[in-house]
């Protein structure tokens, strides 16, 4: 028995220690995004890099590793001294994935070292030269390489597009606005790796640096192909891929007012209007999986399109993981991590927002028993129509601040998406009293009740066998239900609508009405 105990303890060790000085596993940067919560190793050329990119004081540096034309973004924590650009280096870090971007956590002086006896290739000026001092090569003529954030169309003689040094634009750390003379002959699409030659101005209209670059200098050494789109996020997003070859799962759907692919999950999760391309509009080909083209802006359907093109293309490998979010109580844990931060967060609506007011509270469940974290939201911009109670909503690229009025952090929300109200009305109780009707005020409720007209024509819902009432704003329809042909009324129905207060008429005070 006790020579099997020390034969397990010393199994149990030996196990231990091979966790500990095995090594990570190599992979190629394309297979990166495999490895999620796996620590590994890469090797590339460091291509860019920027010192404490929040500008918070933290011992930490952004890395762009590259395996043309594949990057993985590196975040380099507790960091000694960065080696050169153009230097081949291995990094070692756990693969993190968190909105939608992916990055290895570097950790300690040993995580990233410089190869031994690698070749440090030699650019003639990179986007780390200009960001760490632009007036010095202004009006000079410099090379440079990166990637392109939007497609060249062909045939147009203007143009202007940002050069990145990540084929992902969300995952860029230096972006350069280039100004583009002269027709390129060709598409060349958004992600291609490419050289060019131009001149370093300072733009007075718009306070930034920019190179202006002829067409005849432009070098693709590393097409892209189509960008797959997710429909994890709201199809108004797909606006900033407009002019980009795409790659959409979906069916095919043919309606009386055109043609249209839904989403696999159907028409709930998302549709988006087709143009056809001639094979499909003449043998109705279907492809089997999805659907490749450009997107566009169609003027005579006021809607964003895919128009098939009839090339197969390679899709391209980054962007696809898109529209995860961060729940909200890893926000409230440690609130002060994540002010002036960027986050996708989902959740449900607290109580109804009018259209003349644009904060509310976000919980990550449906009602009080579900929910164990409810934040302060603020829309920018009008929205027409109530958010009623119990709504879910998916917030996208807003922004965590800490609100000094109000004393805690609040949520900005450029761009929602606004999915099924999950919550029905809640029962209007005539023996709740006061202060639990005032937590329904705005809501969308349902009352028992008998309708009643005053000498005044003023409309109540009554108790019935009580004299309890709340008033009644009538759409048209409330005297054609309550009261029969004789003005009798038909007796106790369920009117639904929303409890809103409103002031007594004739003397100071507030009441209850039901809004059909």
């Amino acid at each position: 028995m006790w020579a099997a105990f020390f034969l397990s303890v010393l199994l149990v060790s030996t196990l231990n220690f091979y966790a500990v000085v095995r090594e990570p596993d190599r992979v190629e940067i394309e297979d990166v995004h495999e490895h999620l919560s796996e620590t590994i190793k890469v090797e590339g050329t460091l291509i860019s890099w920027v010192r404490d990119p929040y500008t918070d004081g933290s011992d930490r540096v952004d890395l762009q590793v590259e395996d043309a034309p594949n990057v993985v973004k590196v975040r380099w924590y507790d960091t000694s001294d960065v080696p050169p650009v153009g230097s081949t280096v291995v990094v070692e870090g756990e693969v993190v994935q968190y909105n939608g971007k992916i990055w290895l956590n570097a950790k300690g002086m040993g995580a990233i070292t410089e190869k031994a006896g690698a070749e440090v290739v030699m650019m003639d000026t990179t986007l780390n030269d200009i960001s760490a001092n632009a007036t010095s090569f202004e009006s000079k003529i410099v090379n440079l390489s990166g990637y392109l954030s939007d497609a060249l169309q062909p045939n147009v003689t203007w143009q202007s597009f940002t050069l990145i040094d990540n084929p992902s634009y969300m995952d860029s750390d230096h972006r350069l606005y280039v100004s583009l003379q002269g027709r390129v002959t060709d598409w060349v699409e958004a992600g291609s790796k490419v050289n060019l030659t131009g001149w370093v101005q300072w733009d007075e209209r718009n306070y930034r640096w920019s190179i202006v670059v002829q067409s005849s200098t432009i070098e693709v050494t590393h097409p892209a192909g189509a960008k797959r789109l997710s429909w994890a996020v709201p199809a108004e997003t797909w606006s900033y891929d407009i002019g980009k070859l795409v790659y959409v799962e979906g069916q095919y759907l043919w309606t009386e007012d055109g043609e249209w692919i839904v989403a696999p999950g159907g028409e709930n999760v998302g549709i988006i209007c087709l143009i056809p391309n001639l094979e499909l509009s003449v043998n109705g080909t279907l492809p089997e999986t999805g659907f490749s083209g450009r997107l566009i802006w169609s003027e005579d359907r006021a809607q964003i399109c895919l128009e098939m093109s009839d090339e197969d293309h390679v899709v391209n490998p980054v962007g696809i993981l898109i529209g995860d979010f961060t729940s909200l109580a890893t926000i409230a844990a440690n609130p002060s991590d994540w002010i002036g931060k960027e986050v996708n967060v989902a959740g449900w609506t607290t109580g109804s927002v009018s259209p003349d007011y644009d904060k509310g509270y976000l919980g990550d469940g449906k009602d009080y028993f579900e929910r164990s974290t409810t934040l302060r939201f603020q829309l920018s911009g009008a929205h027409a129509a109530w958010i009623e109670k119990g709504t879910y909503l998916e917030f996208y690229n807003a922004t965590v601040v800490w609100n000094e009025a109000e004393g805690r952090i609040l949520i900005e929300v450029p761009l929602y998406a606004v999915g099924t109200v999950d919550v029905p009305p809640e029962p209007f109780s005539w023996s709740a009293g006061w202060d639990a009707w005032t937590w329904q005020v705005n809501t969308l409720v349902t009352v028992n009740g008998e309708l009643n007209q005053t000498d005044d024509m003023q409309l109540w819902i009554v108790a019935s066998g009580t004299s309890n009432r709340i008033c009644l704003e009538d759409d048209g329809s409330a005297i054609e239900t309550g009261f029969d042909t004789g003005g009798n009324s038909t007796g106790v129905q369920v009117w639904s609508g929303r409890l809103i207060a409103m002031d007594t008429q004739g003397d100071p005070g507030v009441q209850l009405c039901l809004a059909l």
